[in-house]
């Protein structure tokens, strides 16, 4: 995925701690877990206009006390789709996931499948498989950079803290932080790999990023939703 060219060299303390994907449980280290006591429902109006199947993609993310935190559509077939996997989600039951055994906020990206005649399955997605969907026929989604008229124009970067004592002397380290851009040219929703989501340096990023904002995403001359990707580097003074 294209980053954006935001060159940022940062070198002190944020505690926020950053989100990451579902991954396998343990007795220390578990993924988010959802218990869906509201299914989604298939639509009543859309049956009744011939629509017989239909899929939404959601990112949600939910804070270490299992909270749901926030929540993102990045594509449908049909609005009405999406407004019924929003419902459900909302009356949803969550457990934070675990680092080490300690509870770390977490992101989740979702696909509904919703059939006529059917349960609607909710399935979490892998990186890959989920950047392949992109190509279905989505009345709406989001975009990835290249697809816009021009790389987002930045009004707000705030640079993170180097946390003391993350670092050797003469260290350096990358961090990458997954995100997206709304309409609005608001951040939504960023995440890190589960690898580093215990990290300092990764909540140092994911605060930083949370407080950006950029003039909004154009394709065609219209507002859209953009997925992107920033590489951080912490250097350490020698």
């Amino acid at each position: 995925m294209k980053k954006l060219p935001v060159a940022v060299f940062v070198a002190a303390f944020l505690s926020l701690l950053a989100p990451f994907c579902l991954a396998a449980a343990d007795d220390d280290n578990a993924g988010l877990s959802i218990n869906q006591i509201e299914p989604a429902l298939f639509p009543p109006a859309l049956q009744m206009s011939g629509v017989l199947y239909g899929k939404v993609r959601l990112v949600l993310s939910v804070d270490e006390q299992g909270k749901l935190a926030d929540y993102l559509i990045i594509a449908y077939t049909q609005q009405g789709f999406a407004e019924a996997a929003v419902r459900a989600v909302k009356k949803w039951v969550y457990a934070p996931a675990r680092v080490h055994g300690q509870a770390r906020p977490s992101r989740a990206d979702l696909l509904f499948t919703f059939e006529v005649g059917a349960v609607v399955s909710v399935n979490n997605l892998d990186e890959i498989y989920a950047n392949s969907l992109l190509r279905e026929n989505y009345a709406y989604r989001t975009y990835l950079l290249r697809e816009l008229d021009h790389i987002p124009t930045p009004i707000q970067v705030v640079k993170p803290i180097l946390p003391g004592g993350a670092l050797s002397a003469g260290q350096e380290r990358v961090v990458t932080v997954d995100f997206y851009i709304d309409e609005e040219g608001k951040v939504r929703v960023p995440a890190v790999d589960r690898d580093v989501a215990e990290d300092r340096l990764a909540a140092a990023a994911v605060s930083a990023v949370e407080q950006w904002r950029f003039e909004p995403p154009l394709r065609k001359g219209h507002p859209v939703l953009v997925q992107v990707q920033q590489d951080f580097r912490f250097v350490a003074k020698p």
